[in-house]
């Protein structure tokens, strides 16, 4: 008999649980949100308010029919489904500066947030209710062979209550979304019942099923590198005539000589600092002497703290230091050191530990955050030492923007972005340019393209293209550029050799 006691406390129990998901998020949503407020729903809002009415009726089944798997199951899939819309809107607006939200917020936090907490009370209310089930048995016998249970007072309230709240919300849907292949507005006018003011809209669902992807924006294909190119991926066909360029050209190269490197390995980035040569290749960086042999080198352990993707450029910091950089534009400041603290640098090199140091003062990894270059990779950074500047390449999601990021050296936040003013060929556009690599002199960027053969200039003061220079269509990879003694050095991976090529 106890047994029994116990199974009718769990079906009044899951009575009141399924009851109050309805009456308070949804119902307060229906009725004082939606009627008093005048909020409507977005279509993600929706979703959400249909997956807690389908939590909250599949708990009455289960109070009506019977404890049985398949509705233990679709409680489970309806959270998990509820879990996932709750933190795709969340993931919307979790970036937005402080009280930059989307619609109602109740206690400082909107109503897209509150899904979310909603849905884990689910799963920690199902858990502990679960955890103190009576056998099983008992269930049966609490239902004494009949096909349904019968209902008390209080249950059949919570129904029609049920009832009334999904029928105001069928009724609010209809007046605000419409039926199908109507499905709601992704930014939502206010409610009313005024039909001049009522909008239903069904260009969402056309461009939702064009393509699928579970990463959205971000399901971006990896940038071209040395060592992996991506031009079938990211949808560009890469063209070695200056002349095809987006751009007039206002002067030309002409090479002087040509000197193939030691190192085998693909390289991304070439750069001389201090008169080193210091180049990379994936997540292994190389020294040089001025005479372009090897002298040191180490390899970084890509995903400890801050993962870093494969480097794409290294340069100076804070005097005898280094940056380097990867295409997601997380970083490492790290130092030279023949006296390194191997054991201590074991988090960060895979090799090299006891010749350089990741950690210690003014040393770590990091993230840059931007905004306008949040959806693009990067394949180059260049210093003026106050700055770090980045520029982003094309990928398969957007091939015409083109932004260069400006980073403070001193904290690495992001300082400015901008896309500079150019004066362009007719219906044509700068995120044609795919810059490998970037340096500094005197305010202005070298901003040197693999697609078209061009260097641009950029003043960064004026934010504005300034002249182009075009290479010759015999350097079909470059990776690096470099400026010294008044003529350009120029890296390219091409037939499986690392060339540098010196221009006037």
């Amino acid at each position: 008999m106890n047994e029994i006691n116990k199974a009718k406390l769990f079906y009044t129990l899951m009575c009141l649980a399924g009851f109050l998901i309805i009456l308070l998020p949804v119902g307060i949503a229906n009725f004082y949100f939606g009627y008093v407020l005048k909020d409507s729903p977005c279509t993600l809002c929706w979703g959400q308010r249909e997956a807690m009415i389908f939590i909250g009726v599949m708990a009455l089944f289960i109070v009506r029919y019977g404890l049985k798997a398949r509705y233990i199951g679709t409680l489970l899939v309806m959270t998990a489904f509820g879990l996932w819309q709750s933190l795709a809107h969340f993931g919307n607006h979790a970036g937005r500066d402080l009280d930059q939200g989307f619609g109602l917020a109740v206690f400082g936090i909107h109503t897209y947030f509150w899904a979310e907490i909603v849905f884990w009370a689910v799963v920690l209310l199902l858990g502990v209710i679960f955890f103190f089930l009576p056998k099983f048995s008992s269930f049966e016998a609490e239902m004494n062979g009949d096909k349904f249970r019968k209902l008390n007072t209080g249950a059949k309230f919570a129904f029609i209550a049920v009832a009334l709240i999904i029928a105001s919300n069928v009724f609010q849907a209809f007046v605000s979304t419409g039926i199908p292949p109507y499905y709601g507005q992704g930014d939502p006018v206010r409610f009313t019942l005024d039909k001049k003011y009522i909008i239903w809209d069904d260009s969402g669902y056309k461009k939702h099923f064009k393509t699928i992807s579970f990463l959205g924006k971000r399901d971006v294909r990896n940038p071209d590198y040395a060592f992996a190119p991506a031009s079938d991926k990211l949808g560009v066909k890469f063209d070695n005539d200056s002349n095809n360029a987006p751009l007039n050209i206002d002067k030309t190269l002409e090479i002087l000589s040509t000197k193939e490197l030691g190192i085998t390995k693909p390289l991304n980035s070439l750069n001389l600092i201090n008169n080193e040569y210091v180049a990379s290749s994936k997540w292994e960086v190389f020294f040089m002497d001025e005479n372009l042999n090897q002298t040191s080198d180490f390899e970084i352990d890509p995903y400890f703290s801050a993962t870093i993707d494969p480097i794409v450029g290294v340069v100076p910091f804070m005097n005898d230091k280094f940056i380097l950089i990867g295409s997601n534009k997380s970083y490492l400041r790290f130092g030279k050191n023949d006296s390194a603290d191997e054991a201590l640098q074991y988090a960060d090199f895979l090799r090299g530990a006891d010749k350089f140091e990741g950690q210690g003062k003014g040393l770590g990894r990091g993230r840059v955050d931007t905004i306008r270059a949040k959806f693009h990779h990067i394949m180059s950074v260049a210093t003026d030492e106050k700055y770090l500047y980045t520029a982003t390449v094309p990928n398969n999601k957007d091939k015409k923007s083109f932004v260069i990021s400006k980073i403070s050296t001193a904290d690495r936040v992001l300082s400015a972005e901008f896309t500079p003013k150019a004066l362009l060929k007719d219906n044509r556009n700068l995120g044609e340019l795919y810059v490998t690599a970037m340096s500094e002199k005197d305010g202005v960027l070298y901003a040197i393209s693999k697609n078209y053969n061009v260097i641009v200039l950029i003043d960064i003061k004026n934010e504005s293209i300034i002249e182009t220079i075009s290479y010759p269509s015999e350097i079909t990879n470059a990776r690096a550029i470099i400026l010294k003694d008044g003529n350009f050095q120029i890296l390219s991976y091409q037939n499986g050799k690392n060339i540098v090529f010196d221009l006037k």
